[in-house]
Formats: C-alpha cells, structure tokens, sequence
C-alpha cells in the first residue's frame, strides 16, 4: 500500500507499458474508456491493485454532461439498499510474451487532490519498472465520421516525437489544463517517459464511438510493438459508420451539412484542430438531435 493505492498481488512483469483509460474531460465518444475495457476483455487482463477512492470526488456536482456527473451507484430492492458502487480506479496486468507486458488503468478522473492520483499511477510505473505510459483520449471536435481520424498527441520528452509523429500531430496549445497534463507534468519530472494521445471525435456520435477507437488502438498498439488482433473492433467500428451512413442518407439536410463539413474537414489537412462550431455544425447537430427524438437514433 502507498497512500490511497492498494496493490492486491505484485505479479512478475517484464517492462510493463502502462496505458490508462479515464472516464471524464478526455473522453469524447467513450473513447479513452472503451478502449482500454475492449483491451481488458480482449485480453483477459488480471485485476492487481486499484486507487482508493474517497477523498478524490465531489458527489454532489450537478451536470448535463455524463462525464462531469459523479454519483454514486445504488441498488435498491423493497426499499433496502442492497449496493452502493463508488468510482473503480483499478490496475490490469497481461502478459505478452513479448518484450513488454501490459498493465490497463480504468478509472475516473478526480475532481480533487489531482497530483496524489496521479503519483498513485506513477507509483504503479515505478513498482513495476514501466519505461513508459500512454493516456488514451477522445476530443469532441468538428469532424465527419466518414473520414479517417485525426490524432493529436503531447509528451512528456522529446525522444518520443521520432516515433508517434508517423501517426499524431502534436498539440498547441495554452490555457487551463487538463488532468491528463497534470500526470504528463509529473511523469516529466520523475523521469517517465508518457505520451498523452487523443483522438477527434464527431460530437454527433455521443455513445462509445469504436471507429475512433479502433484508429486510436490501432496505432498505438503498432507504435508500442504489441500483437493484438482488432479485426473484430475494427468491423465493429465499420458497422457503426454504416449505420452512420444510413442515417444521413435519410435526412436531406443533415446529408448536405455533412458534405459541407467535409469539405471543410478536407481542406484542413495539416492545420489547427476545427473546433469552432459554425452554422452549419448547428445545423447538423439539430438534425441528429431530432432523429434521436423520434427514436430513429444512428448511434
């Protein structure tokens, strides 16, 4: 035990990459949790330890968004409580046979204390020797389904550039920052090589988005040197840009706000994230936002 993190067995890993999976600000299209629980069923990872939760959460914080809502989860029969589920932030570990093994961190991110949660995880890298540490994310932005993902990275050291720039563009940016750069901070400082790395997601696509997180795992994974077989997340993400497809085809106006946002997606290439919404984005959103309305939901 270290502060808050309980390590439940100390299993024998052979240079662990970490990558850690964050249910909140990051996870646009549940892309940062998706990924990393389709990695742990993928992979039959083992539970070893897990961050405690008390004192990392403010319960009460109301929102329409899920990802800033935090409550607890109750499970009530003829008026007794029979279970009371608080935020799980736990370790996985798999073996690859490979030279690294794999450690999966599943969590939500804290409203407080951020640097104790995150020298929680950094406690975990260094029990365990892992030479580096991915954090999978999902941006909300103002892209199209239909096109291939764009991914944006930041990291915590420059020999990283060489190798993820073949498949991210790195982020510019200033001003109030994320708990993802906090953990990129801190790992900066103690020595730990990490690489915070986000996919662009279509706001219209609000439930787990497995295009994006096929694109995203399938990066890294080849990046990182793992052999781990996505064909089945990969057509699981196809047959969401064909519902995708169907949908549109169906709605005169959203179809023409999509080949509008295309079109602008497309003469972007190599320049800033979109993010700005203009009248046309609105326009589209609206129309989806009705087709969910009438029950016709695409995604």
């Amino acid at each position: 035990m270290t502060g808050r993190l309980i390590i439940q067995e100390k299993p024998e890993l052979v240079a662990p990459y970490i990558m850690v999976g964050l249910k909140g600000w990051l996870n646009a299209g549940e892309i940062s949790t998706g990924s990393i629980d389709y990695l742990r069923r993928k992979l039959g990872a083992h539970p070893f330890a897990y961050i405690e939760p008390a004192g990392f959460y403010i319960y009460q914080i109301p929102s329409s968004t899920a990802e800033q809502t935090m409550r607890p989860v109750a499970k009530i029969k003829e008026g007794l409580v029979k279970k009371l589920e608080l935020p799980r932030n736990e370790f996985f570990y798999w073996k690859s046979g490979a030279a690294h093994d794999l450690i999966l961190f599943q969590g939500v991110e804290p409203n407080l204390d951020w640097p104790e949660y995150a020298q929680a995880i950094l406690d975990v890298a260094r029990q365990f020797m892992a030479p580096r540490i991915y954090s999978l994310g999902g941006i909300f932005d103002q892209v199209p389904h239909t096109r291939k993902t764009r991914i944006l990275a930041t990291i915590s050291h420059p020999q990283l550039k060489d190798e993820i720039k073949t498949y991210a563009r790195f982020t510019d940016y200033e001003g109030p920052s994320s708990f993802n750069t906090m953990l990129l901070s801190i790992a900066r400082e103690q020595g730990v090589e990490m690489a915070g790395i986000s996919a662009r997601a279509p706001l219209y696509i609000q439930d787990l988005n497995a295009k994006a997180c096929y694109d995203l795992l399938h990066n890294v994974i080849t990046s990182a040197g793992f052999s781990i077989d996505l064909r089945d997340l990969r057509a699981t993400g196809e047959a969401l840009v064909e519902m995708m497809d169907t949908a549109f085809s169906q709605n005169a106006t959203a179809l023409e706000q999509l080949k509008r946002l295309e079109e602008q997606f497309d003469a972007t290439v190599g320049e800033e994230p979109l993010q700005a919404q203009g009248e046309d984005y609105d326009k589209l959103l609206a129309e989806m936002r009705k087709l969910k309305k009438e029950g016709r939901k695409p995604h």
